[in-house]
């Protein structure tokens, strides 16, 4: 497969019946999310899938019309921002500010070679040809050659990603002691600490939490030394495993996603075998004390870090005001 075509002088855009991921490696890649990073559906699944990094993605915090990134190597993964949450539609007005953000991490980056999809498009719905326009205005000049891969020609390969399954998110306004298990099933309980050192973090998840399963005694004495972030906490109860992931080393600091994301690794490797269809309870964090998008966000990276423990299903508890 030839790709180093000639490029003519102002010729910004070439668009080629290759498969994004078939692309060799010396082309960083782009492509357009929400900013909740639910990465659900479409090409976006495979750059999950892919890259992973979703939590690291995350606490970038970009916002709509802007770009966050990964970096492999001497490679460069793009992030578009072009809507606010995955079930709406970006705008020409949100694409194009990414798009200038892009070129200017592009330039930044000294990046020569870009592949992307029809970005916009397909199922969110912007027409390419004045997407690529878009695109063509902001390039010019700038010493990139961007590749346009047609994903719809690998019908196979599209046909896959589409019917990846994602475990399923139902939000609940009981309270802990009032979720009942399945005969045969353990609960999986998730919990966020936000410090590393004492004083011990308590809260009303917590505690609630304590008052059906009793594992308080057992936390403050895990909790006598300085813990790490990304740490998980392990407490096997009858009915219920529960995981305390240490998200921050203090209070006061935003929420880590990337933190949240390497406690969720461990819960994977701590989950028994025989649970054929698990259940993660977890608690809606109070939106006001962080960010706007938050909980979506949380619940987005548990679903990308649990895709291959599906069929499984996450309930968030409503937080009490």
């Amino acid at each position: 497969m030839e790709l180093e075509s000639e490029i003519v002088q102002d010729k910004v855009i070439e668009e080629i019946d290759v498969f994004l991921f078939d692309m060799p490696e010396e082309y960083s890649l782009g492509h357009c999310v929400a900013k909740d990073m639910r990465m659900s559906a479409g090409i976006a699944i495979h750059f999950k899938q892919v890259f992973g990094r979703v939590g690291e993605l995350m606490d970038q915090r970009p916002d709509v019309g802007t770009v966050a990134y990964l970096q492999q190597n001497d490679r460069y993964i793009y992030y578009l921002i072009t809507k606010e949450r995955s079930n709406k539609k970006p705008t020409y007005d949100s694409i194009t500010a990414a798009i200038k953000k892009l070129r200017d991490f592009i330039v930044k980056h000294d990046v020569k070679k870009l592949a992307i999809p029809r970005i916009g498009c397909g199922l969110d719905g912007l027409n390419w040809s004045r997407v690529r326009g878009i695109i063509e205005n902001e390039f010019q000049n700038i010493g990139c050659a961007i590749k346009v891969c047609h994903f719809t020609q690998n019908k196979t390969k599209e046909s896959e990603s589409l019917q990846v399954k994602h475990p399923t998110a139902v939000k609940l306004h009981k309270n802990i002691k009032d979720i009942r298990k399945r005969e045969f099933e353990k609960l999986n309980i998730i919990l966020y600490s936000r410090t590393t050192t004492l004083p011990i973090y308590w809260d009303q998840y917590f505690q609630s939490v304590n008052e059906k399963y009793c594992f308080k005694s057992e936390y403050y004495r895990d909790y006598q030394k300085d813990r790490e972030v990304g740490q998980c906490l392990y407490y096997n109860t009858i009915e219920a495993c529960i995981f305390v992931i240490i998200t921050n080393e203090n209070t006061s600091d935003h929420f880590s996603y990337q933190n949240l994301e390497k406690g969720l690794i461990k819960i994977k490797m701590l989950i028994e075998k025989d649970q054929w269809h698990p259940t993660f309870i977890i608690h809606t964090m109070r939106n006001h004390l962080f960010e706007s998008l938050i909980n979506q966000k949380i619940v987005s990276l548990i679903c990308s870090a649990f895709l291959d423990l599906t069929p499984c299903v996450i309930l968030e508890i409503e937080s009490s005001n």
